[in-house]
């Protein structure tokens, strides 16, 4: 049977929009264990807390998710180019302890909410990646999840998550994942392609076309439009062959299809995603 990608680790992709546990896929028995309700109600950070505004391609990225569950990311960046780091989270009255995965490294930060503007303002007073004091709004308190539900255009290719997972004989793995969400009645849709290594991971940003058998890729950090032939082959799991694969310099790919994409939200709640993940 395939191995799906936890709901975490899927919003932290959306949020780009993304979500783990984030030890999402280390193992064949990974499964998502969704954190109790009343866990996440009761914990102050769950959100998205930002410190810009929404902003379109270029503009500046940065923000801290808090799941919810004691896991959560930290992106910045630029709109349609970030990086996103992924860390555990243990929240003691006033103080937050952040322990980044890829790292390990462990934060003592105090924290403040503000509460009485348009929206509430989480206050860092020394911020372990930013740094000094900083302010970050909150976009949205509830967690974010998925909706697999959605029919769109564009399938079988569109509205999947398309997952390369390669095992280093060094340990550990790394992964590459188109991310494409449903398009529209003319082909054309959006998505984000993600490289790294389940704790830290870069976004990109692209937009698609499908036109027969050929999909046209205009990503954000390439100039011009690449074109590859595809074929979606196979039952469980599905496999998604490129001909010319732009992120593995045009050589022939295959990547397996792990589930729904993140792209039910609107753009407007994309996490920058993570998620626009979430996303800008």
């Amino acid at each position: 049977m395939v191995r799906r990608i936890p709901v975490a680790l899927v919003a932290a992709f959306g949020l780009a929009v993304i979500a783990v546990p984030f030890s999402v896929l280390r193992s064949a028995s990974d499964v998502a264990v969704p954190a109790p309700a009343d866990e996440v109600a009761s914990d102050p950070l769950t959100g998205l807390w930002s410190a810009h505004a929404r902003g379109g391609e270029g503009d500046p990225v940065q923000f801290y998710y808090f799941h919810g569950d004691g896991h959560g990311l930290y992106r910045y960046g630029k709109v349609g180019s970030s990086n996103t780091n992924s860390f555990d989270y243990v929240v003691d009255g006033d103080t937050v302890t952040l322990t980044f995965r890829k790292t390990g490294a462990r934060h003592d930060v105090r924290f403040e909410i503000e509460a009485g503007g348009a929206a509430p303002v989480l206050v860092l007073d020394a911020d372990p990646r930013a740094g000094g004091r900083r302010r970050y709004v909150q976009w949205r308190r509830d967690p974010v999840e998925h909706d697999a539900s959605a029919q769109c255009f564009g399938a079988p290719l569109a509205g999947r998550l398309w997952l390369d997972r390669t095992a280093y004989a060094t340990g550990g793995y790394g992964f590459g994942l188109y991310q494409l969400r449903c398009g529209g009645i003319d082909g054309r849709g959006t998505g984000w392609f993600h490289r790294g290594d389940f704790d830290d991971w870069t976004t990109e940003s692209l937009v698609y076309r499908i036109v027969g058998d050929e999909v046209e890729l205009q990503l954000a950090t390439t100039a011009g439009v690449e074109r590859t032939r595809f074929a979606v082959t196979g039952a469980d799991p599905r496999m998604l062959d490129l001909a010319n694969d732009p992120r593995d310099f045009w050589h022939a790919h295959r990547y397996i299809d792990v589930g729904p994409s993140f792209g039910q939200l609107t753009a407007g709640d994309d996490l920058g995603w993570m998620t626009e993940v979430a996303p800008h």
